[in-house]
């Protein structure tokens, strides 16, 4: 996050609306990062509208000046079931919507990402409007750079690694600092905290058990937010034989849904064949609202699960997570955030999470074995005593698991400085080769702080020499060459641009001008158009140039102006940016493949060996 400092230019109230119309896990990042706002800007006001379904974690949050529901199944529903027909649906929509329209907001937040509530954010009033908006025509409209960022790198299924709540906040944060002048502020207060909800439990609302001040319990999540990124009952309950048989002082908390309790059922019929006491372990599986939900994780040591909701309430409580992520999920992105969370994933590449598919086969289920979730989560939960000093490869060993060990990665999360580009990173704790997507997701996220916060920290600061392998560096020498092809292209499309803004600024009139002139003007058009074509077939050459290709198509898409003077300056301005990308992007590739190779220093002589190339029988210094 963009690092802020100094005095706020009014303690004026500033009304906000932000519009979270997806899933619980969203509005919990999303709360995340307007808490981060409300400690550097306490006279924000904050409206927060969410689908009735979803807004209970909102409603238990004492900053947040009111929580306007949607009603999606009194209002959708009745239209899709043929009970109402589409003009009595609008009128009840419309009838919703009149007392937001009643005074015009400061600030519109539109954090759902979505074209349909992109019409919400077009049709209200609002000085300030961040996320998915509408113009007055009702095309649609990115308001601003984190959104053009979202629709075409988060959206677009390019690698990238900031994650999602370090991008809300850095967009909030940023229009607030120049709208509203510096923070009143340092802003080093923390986020999260086990009591950030406002819940209303009891000691007699929980199970018995869960009182018990001697246990250590581990909380278990057993679905996911879809079936292809839950982990199988049958692991769990081994992983869960395993903690219970030889860490007496744990207990077992399974949590989820009512759609959840047929892995329940599974899940303890497993656990009986490993011949485990049932009486450490509690289900709650189906039996929770929001606030007992709550309640129980803020008193689990751990939280354990794929990827759902409740990492995200998790790291607000500021309990730990291990996340085993399966299936087509990017936890830089949407993993658990904060300090000392840890993500156990495939180590083996799934054809279905690379082809980002929900359905189908996932390798990736199978690939992790529960006894290496369990080595990861006994050595993470005992950093206390080894301080991180022991190597996780030798725990395995010590633990006789290491034959589990090369089908799994594992990293821990950790919030960088300001000075190292701020928010959160997934360190890995065991020492594999960087695959190039690993590679082009730090690169675009590199490049995205430039674009948007105005600064970074050094190229490649956070690579390492060990994880530079030859395949790498043989991608990157070929991206090198693509790369540099890439950039003359836009540079030439900026000066067509460019020529095309002059050209037609001196026309008297665009719509009367002599032919020469026309064809001139449409020369130079077809030639961006062929440009664009060249941009598009060199990233579906080269997979980590997509970043590219589908930022330039935003940025071209969201250009403001309906002269043929100012499209064209604007787009020499798009082609710009996309050409600033590209030269960070060649440093990267420059200073990885310096980085790659190792040095031997023998006296005052220097050994240089390529690692793309296979060693020769002697080195000579």
């Amino acid at each position: 996050m963009a690092e802020i400092s100094g005095a706020s230019k009014s303690s004026k109230k500033v009304r906000c609306l932000v519009i979270q119309f997806a899933r619980l896990g969203d509005t919990l990042q999303s709360l995340m990062a307007l808490r981060a706002a409300k400690q550097l800007y306490p006279q924000m006001e904050i409206h927060f509208a969410a689908r009735e379904r979803f807004a209970a974690a909102a409603k238990r949050v004492p900053w947040i000046h009111q929580v306007i529901t949607l009603p999606t199944d009194d209002l959708l529903l009745p239209i899709l079931g043929g009970q109402k027909s589409e003009a009595q649906g609008l009128g009840d929509i419309a009838r919703w919507i009149a007392p937001l329209v009643k005074n015009p907001w400061d600030y519109i937040i539109n954090w759902s990402y979505s074209e349909s509530s992109s019409f919400l954010t077009g049709l209200l009033p609002a000085r300030v409007k961040l996320g998915f908006s509408r113009r007055k025509d009702t095309t649609f409209l990115c308001s601003d750079g984190w959104s053009h960022y979202i629709q075409a790198i988060v959206q677009g299924g390019v690698d990238q690694n900031i994650h999602l709540t370090d991008i809300l906040t850095t967009q909030l944060l940023t229009a607030l600092q120049i709208h509203e002048g510096d923070p009143t502020e340092d802003g080093n207060a923390p986020v999260t905290s086990k009591g950030f909800f406002s819940i209303q439990v009891s000691d007699k609302d929980l199970v018995h058990p869960l009182k018990d001040p001697s246990k250590k319990w581990i909380g278990i999540q057993l679905g996911a937010s879809h079936p292809t990124k839950a982990w199988t009952p049958e692991k769990w309950a081994k992983l869960s034989s395993m903690i219970l048989s030889r860490h007496s002082e744990c207990g077992i908390v399974l949590l989820g849904g009512k759609e959840d309790q047929t892995r329940e059922s599974l899940f303890l019929a497993k656990i009986k064949e490993f011949g485990v006491s049932s009486r450490s372990i509690v289900s709650l599986v189906g039996k929770t609202d929001f606030d007992l939900w709550t309640s129980v994780v803020s008193r689990c040591h751990w939280i354990m699960s794929g990827d759902t909701a409740v990492v995200h309430l998790a790291s607000v409580l500021g309990t730990r997570v291990l996340n085993v992520s399966v299936g087509p999920v990017r936890p830089s992105e949407t993993g658990p955030y904060g300090n000392g969370h840890y993500v156990v994933s495939s180590g083996i590449p799934c054809e279905g999470c690379e082809k980002r598919e929900l359905e189908g086969h996932h390798s990736c289920q199978e690939a992790i074995a529960p006894e290496a979730v369990y080595a990861t989560w006994s050595y993470a939960s005992n950093e206390w005593a080894h301080r991180r000093q022991i190597p996780l490869e030798h725990h395995f060993t010590q633990l006789g698991l290491n034959s589990t060990l090369g089908t799994v990665r594992v990293h821990r999360s950790k919030i960088r400085n300001t000075t190292d580009g701020g928010g959160v990173v997934f360190e890995p704790v065991l020492q594999r080769a960087m695959r190039t997507r690993e590679w082009s997701s730090q690169v675009v996220g590199h490049i995205a702080r430039a674009w948007y916060c105005g600064w970074t920290p050094a190229i490649g600061h956070e690579l390492t020499r060990g994880t530079i392998d030859p395949s790498l560096i043989q991608t990157l020498r070929q991206l090198n060459d693509s790369s540099q092809v890439l950039m003359k292209i836009c540079e030439e499309a900026k000066r067509t641009a460019t020529q095309l803004s002059k050209k037609s600024s001196r026309l008297k009139s665009e719509r009367l001008m002599p032919i020469h002139d026309r064809d001139e003007l449409r020369d130079l058009g077809k030639k961006l158009t062929e440009l664009d074509q060249l941009i598009d077939r060199l990233a579906d050459a080269q997979t980590p140039l997509k970043a590219f290709s589908q930022m330039g198509k935003v940025l071209m898409h969201n250009l403001r102006s309906d002269q043929i003077s100012d499209l064209s300056k604007e787009s020499a301005d798009c082609y710009g940016q996309l050409t600033q990308g590209i030269s960070l992007f060649r440093d990267w590739i420059k200073h990885t493949l310096e980085l790659a190779k190792p040095v031997a220093v023998q006296g005052a002589s220097v050994i240089s060996i390529d690692l793309a190339k296979p060693p020769g029988k002697e080195l000579s210094p």
